[in-house]
């Protein structure tokens, strides 16, 4: 089953568990099951962008230090960032760190 099923399955059976909900309760409980569903394609999205695995990409297309503008060099490890979104889901982001040669600032690139 999908995420996406089990979040409707998971809806739908909190609403026959609570058939005297109110308009409120009902929309808390269907953006918690929602936000879940929210933090996995945004981590999906994320990580299919050019910026997951940059080193792959043409050298006009990598990132540079937001500071000096120096083309980013790769650290060579891939290190796992953690965030949280929104709906207070956390997600976590595995991709390579780059630090640039002019300034030594090092970055995990955005997008």
């Amino acid at each position: 089953m999908t995420l996406g099923q089990e979040v409707l399955l998971g809806i739908k059976e909190w609403r026959m568990q609570h058939p005297h909900a109110t308009l409120k309760e009902i929309e808390v409980a269907i953006d918690e099951r929602l936000a879940v569903l929210r933090a996995r394609m945004l981590a999906d999205a994320a990580l299919a962008s050019a910026a997951a695995e940059w080193e792959k990409e043409a050298e006009a297309e990598q990132p540079t230090c937001p500071r000096c503008g120096t083309k980013l060099k790769q650290c060579g490890t891939r290190t796992e960032r953690h965030l949280q979104t929104h709906g207070g889901q956390e997600i976590k982001l595995v991709r390579e760190y780059g630090v640039c040669p002019a300034c030594g600032a090092k970055f995990f690139p955005p997008g």
